[in-house]
């Protein structure tokens, strides 16, 4: 019998990719490390190459392949790979990486179908991984989870993401999907304020990233007059990603709602401080050593002093750490197997 299948969304291309792609990349290499005997079941549930492919490999293939499989534990990557649950028999654990609310960015129906699959997850989960304690909150208030199954297990941050020691560059940064939950509009407005002040000549905001709001994006940026120093960019690989975040003088996490942000927490990885608003919805140990602000111009403000003031900056980038290695997060996340399981793991 396999020790546990993993159900996942397809793996990253390395021009595309997501904070879910890669925890599943993360789970997947780390359970090969711990010579754990299994199993991958892939999930297609974007629309980017037509709804048919998506129903045949998102909808259809992967429970039909499910009915095959005879396993001690099923762990779902995110709540939407959770859709086959109630058919399975075996232990089954699902990863939660945040909890998502109307200003999500979804259509009312997408929307309505997460609310739906999320609340399957909760019912047939025998363990529920919480990657903050924000989102444990969350899933227990908002979702109706039962807190004695419900565990927080933070991140491990991909050890290729590191500060390389180069001088910074004359950039804002973002990196992150294009929606209203994101607050990009309030970056860039929080940029044209910047460049209004002394010494800000040649800086850019460097916006990566692709979504529904990017044609909108780009008119408030002509709007403001802002078109030559805002630019926009996305399909950036890990290593492209790498020198993107140590190029930064500043990254900007303009959004008002995480289950962790990965990225801000990637880009502080490599040396980049980060600004945020104090009112966003951020999970507290994911901020900790991040620049709170109070509104757009205390943004600016914020961004502006980091930008100009390199001896400022090192103060809140040296020591600056999040997550578990690794070798912790394997050990807890087996606890957690043990525990669903009754008896030991490995």
């Amino acid at each position: 019998m396999t020790q546990l299948i993993v159900m996942r969304r397809y793996p990253d291309t390395e021009t595309k990719g997501t904070g879910i792609g890669a925890y599943s990349d993360m789970l997947d290499s780390m359970l090969d490390e711990n010579g754990v005997d299994h199993e991958n079941v892939y999930f297609k549930l974007s629309t980017d190459e037509g709804y048919l492919k998506c129903l045949r490999l998102g909808f259809i293939r992967p429970p039909l392949l499910l009915r095959k499989t005879d396993c001690q534990i099923y762990h779902a990557t995110d709540e939407l790979c959770c859709m086959p649950f109630p058919r399975i028999k075996g232990k089954k654990v699902v990863t939660f990486h945040h909890v998502s609310k109307n200003r999500e960015g979804r259509s009312p129906l997408l929307l309505a179908v997460w609310k739906m699959v999320a609340k399957r997850a909760v019912k047939y989960s025998d363990a529920i991984i919480a990657v903050s304690q924000q989102t444990r909150d969350e899933i227990i208030g908002q979702l109706g989870a039962d807190p004695d199954k419900v565990f927080v297990l933070e991140h491990t941050i991909d050890p290729l993401f590191r500060d390389l020691g180069r001088p910074r560059g004359k950039i804002i940064g973002f990196v992150g999907t294009l929606i209203e939950r994101k607050n990009v509009p309030a970056g860039i407005r929080a940029f044209k304020r910047f460049t209004e002040m002394p010494g800000t000549d040649g800086y850019r905001f460097v916006i990566c990233g692709d979504g529904p709001m990017k044609d909108e994006l780009v008119l408030l940026s002509e709007s403001l007059g802002m078109a030559d120093r805002i630019e926009f960019t996305s399909g950036l690989g890990k290593d492209e990603l790498l020198t993107f975040y140590n190029e930064m003088a500043v990254f900007a996490n303009t959004s008002m709602h995480e289950g962790l942000g990965l990225t801000a927490l990637e880009a502080q990885a490599c040396g980049a401080p980060v600004v945020f608003f104090r009112d966003a919805e951020i999970p507290k140990e994911a901020t900790r050593y991040f620049v709170p602000s109070e509104d757009e111009e205390d943004f600016a403000q914020k961004m502006y002093r980091l930008a100009m003031d390199d001896p400022y900056r090192r103060s809140v980038t040296e020591g600056a750490s999040f997550g578990l290695s690794p070798k912790e997060y394997s050990k807890k996340l087996f606890e957690i197997y043990s525990e669903v399981l009754g008896t030991e793991f490995l």
